[in-house]
């Protein structure tokens, strides 16, 4: 008898355990963490000043030199990458659509920066205009400091989208071919409505006076390749180099059919204006009496996200009809 009670007993106590056990909650499955942009970044290869450069890390922190770069990281939607801007000591202004993110940014220099201010900023790449370097900044010292630098040195439209395009592809920005598109189908549209223009316009680039001679654009300033698309053709093309200054005979000779006009603070249009209506020569010239001229800003006649609007601004004047 007792060891029917002790079976009957050790069968209660086993659907006990498995009862138990039964009711014990699933283990939860843990969720598997995702990689941060920073984990997950492939290496990015890019080609810029002559030379080939490999980024193998996110950047954090960027510093612009040229208000046409720090629009750039506004079009690419990274201004909170900006730590710092320079060169806006001639600046009218951003873009209307970019004001408050260029007003957000802390200016690191007002005029250009110093390869210290650059160094001490922290900063891990810098976008900066080729103006800024010469034998006391140059690109070997910031790199030897650890700092990627890519410089806007575009000569040509295609070139300013692929400085967009590999900046995009740095910092993973995914909307960049349709950034390129607009600007693309845009210029395409001033191109159709060029269609039977024949003989190009000839056009000066007045940027300042030096002394009695005037500072020019030659055929490596970006200013060439807006013009060429805006249907013209540059009265000092053949000019090697990005700026030159010229003698008044020279440009009287030339005899352009309009005059493009830099307008920035200390060096005004308006001045540049008077001081063309001024000289014994210039102020003989058709284009002077009858002012055809196009007024750009520095950030218009720089290589970035403004290259189709100057081109339509320069086509405007020469066309009129056409636009």
């Amino acid at each position: 008898m007792k060891r029917i009670v002790a079976f009957l007993l050790c069968l209660v106590m086993a659907f006990s355990l498995c009862a138990c056990k039964g009711n014990e909650p699933e283990p939860t499955a843990q969720p598997t963490a995702q990689p941060t942009p920073e984990e997950s970044y492939a290496p990015v290869s890019f080609r810029n000043h002559g030379k080939q450069s490999t980024v193998t890390a996110l950047p954090q922190k960027v510093v612009t030199a040229g208000p046409n770069c720090t629009e750039v990281f506004c079009a690419l939607g990274l201004a909170d990458k900006v730590i710092g801007k320079c060169m806006e000591n001639h600046s009218l202004g951003a873009l209307p659509e970019y004001a408050d993110a260029v007003e957000s940014i802390p200016t690191l220099s007002i005029g250009y920066p110093t390869a210290q201010q650059i160094i001490d900023s922290g900063c891990d790449l810098l976008y900066a205009s080729s103006w800024i370097f010469d034998d006391d900044l140059t690109v070997a010292q910031l790199e030897k400091a650890g700092i990627t630098v890519y410089v806007s040195e575009a000569e040509t439209i295609e070139a300013v989208w692929q400085e967009m395009r590999d900046l995009a592809k740095i910092f993973s920005v995914e909307n960049i071919e349709e950034i390129v598109s607009e600007q693309s189908t845009r210029l395409e549209a001033v191109a159709d409505k060029l269609g039977n223009v024949t003989e190009p316009k000839t056009v000066f680039v007045l940027d300042s006076f030096i002394g009695e001679k005037l500072y020019t654009a030659g055929s490596a300033n970006i200013e060439s390749a807006y013009i060429t698309a805006a249907g013209g053709a540059n009265a000092f093309g053949e000019i090697s180099k990005a700026w030159d200054a010229v003698e008044p005979s020279a440009v009287a000779v030339a005899d352009p059919w309009c005059i493009i006009i830099h307008d920035y603070e200390g060096s005004s249009y308006d001045e540049k204006v008077a001081a063309l209506k001024a000289d014994p020569q210039l102020s003989q010239l058709d284009c002077v009496k009858n002012e055809r001229f196009v007024r750009l800003s520095l950030e218009d006649a720089m290589p970035g996200i403004r290259c189709v609007s100057t081109v339509e601004a320069i086509a405007q004047v020469l066309y009129p009809d056409m636009f």
